[in-house]
């Protein structure tokens, strides 16, 4: 008896309002042919960034072995569709490369980024932005001194400074279930050259181009349907 219960306390708490917002009429579809959707105030931004780069190297085709770059960003969308925020990102490359005197064997690189994304179009079902970000962090290296068989760790400053294109799929509701509007698909590209002391000298660098496919959640389609919905109870009780 007590499950069930609970069971129904869920159900008013979250099955009724995720039920209200697919009964409410989409929004998007009062904009009018060739109109950006836009915030009607700053709304916070949370993503998650997954990155392939193909770092250059004088020895090797460009496009080999991507290294994977994880990330995060948090930032705020403007009413002008500009975004603006702040970001942080990491890589651990195993390398097996020889160096000067030195066998590198790994390098870790980490920076904090911040960032502004301006927004050509923000459309129904898709959007397109340019991405600029400057960034300051370090790289390390795990090195072994091949006569001296001696670890040695060298550690560098690193200013990253990447500009790329954005470009979103937006999901269309589907059988009115509105929630369905708020997740997509992001793709980017472009590329980072990063203002860096090669330690040792070496060909390879920590330049190169950049590209990520990842699911997109729209928090500000979220904001607008929650508020949409809460405004529409307090109508119904008032």
């Amino acid at each position: 008896m007590m499950a069930r219960f609970c069971l129904y306390l869920f159900f008013l708490s979250v099955g009724v309002p995720v039920a209200s917002l697919w009964a409410q009429t989409d929004t998007a579809d009062t904009l009018r042919p060739g109109q950006n959707e836009r915030p009607d105030k700053p709304k916070l931004i949370v993503e998650t960034d997954q990155r392939f780069f193909y770092l250059k190297n004088a020895d090797q085709p460009l496009l080999r072995n991507p290294v994977n770059v994880w990330g995060a960003r948090v930032g705020l969308l403007l009413p002008v569709n500009i975004k603006v925020g702040v970001g942080y990102y990491f890589t651990n490359q195993s390398i097996n490369e020889p160096w000067d005197e030195f066998d590198v064997s790994r390098r870790r690189l980490q920076y904090a980024t911040v960032y502004i994304e301006p927004y050509f179009f923000r459309r129904r079902f898709w959007e397109l932005s340019t991405l600029v970000e400057v960034g300051l962090g370090s790289a390390r290296y795990d090195m072994l001194n091949r006569d001296t068989q001696q670890p040695v760790h060298r550690r560098t400053v690193a200013v990253p400074l990447s500009v790329g294109l954005s470009a979103s799929v937006k999901l269309p509701v589907v059988f009115g279930i509105k929630p369905l509007r708020w997740f997509g698909v992001n793709f980017m590209a472009g590329y980072r050259y990063t203002l860096h002391e090669p330690v040792p000298l070496s060909e390879s660098t920590l330049n190169g181009l950049f590209y990520s496919i990842s699911p997109a959640i729209f928090l500000d389609r979220i904001y607008q349907d929650i508020g949409g919905w809460r405004k529409g109870r307090n109508r119904r009780k008032g």
